[in-house]
């Protein structure tokens, strides 16, 4: 399971990672936690992130959709609820989510969250890479997962193309630095394209590309 805070993260740090484990017949469950944009904006952002679902192969969960533009404004006690329930109905192996050293707080909230819904259940816990390249928070990323994503990097690009689009207020995705980032850290792996994860909690249970 992915959890996120908003639409195109899951994209931008495991796109990759995520076609490779819904194309070999893993079930991969994405649930986006707050939805920024109000109105047709917003409406646009829904549709993209429904198609990038179609694309990488994934099943959407917007647990909070219409209620919060921002994580913040869930309040950490029901974030953490909303999270519990999220594990209670997809019973996963593994669980990605923000780095909990990510510099957005949307991203650090949904960090602690997640820590705190999968405490007491056996369930592998993967922190993602920034999505913002040029910050000191990328910078001091360490990941000790690498997941080489080169036969799904068409895949990936092909669901985060919309959200490269221009939009009011925002800073539009840059498919070049996200590109770069995924042939840097496929350097670091001994292959093309790779997305990397720091490793938050394990339990043995075979690895993050085992995880159902």
């Amino acid at each position: 399971m992915v959890v996120v805070a908003h639409p195109d993260d899951a994209e931008i740090a495991a796109g990759g990672t995520i076609a490779r484990l819904s194309s070999s017949g893993v079930r991969v469950v994405t649930a986006v936690l707050s939805l920024p944009e109000s109105g047709a904006q917003g409406e646009r952002r829904t549709r993209y992130t429904e198609r990038a679902a179609e694309t990488l192969g994934y099943e959407l969960r917007w647990p909070t959709r219409g209620e919060n533009r921002q994580v913040a404004d869930i309040g950490e006690i029901a974030l953490v609820a909303t999270v519990d329930r999220l594990i209670a109905e997809v019973a996963p192996r593994a669980v990605l989510t923000h780095w909990s050293g990510d510099g957005h707080a949307d991203h650090r909230l949904t960090a602690r969250a997640a820590a705190a819904a999968t405490r007491t259940c056996r369930v592998d816990l993967y922190g993602m890479r920034p999505g913002e390249t040029r910050t000191p928070a990328f910078s001091r990323f360490a990941p000790q997962v690498f997941v080489d994503i080169t036969a799904h990097s068409a895949a990936k690009r092909r669901a985060l193309e919309p959200f490269a689009a221009a939009r009011p207020g925002f800073r539009p995705l840059d498919l070049a630095a996200v590109e770069a980032a995924d042939r840097f850290h496929g350097s670091l792996s001994g292959t093309d394209r790779a997305e990397s994860f720091v490793v938050e909690r394990a339990h043995g249970l075979g690895g993050l590309l085992a995880a159902g």
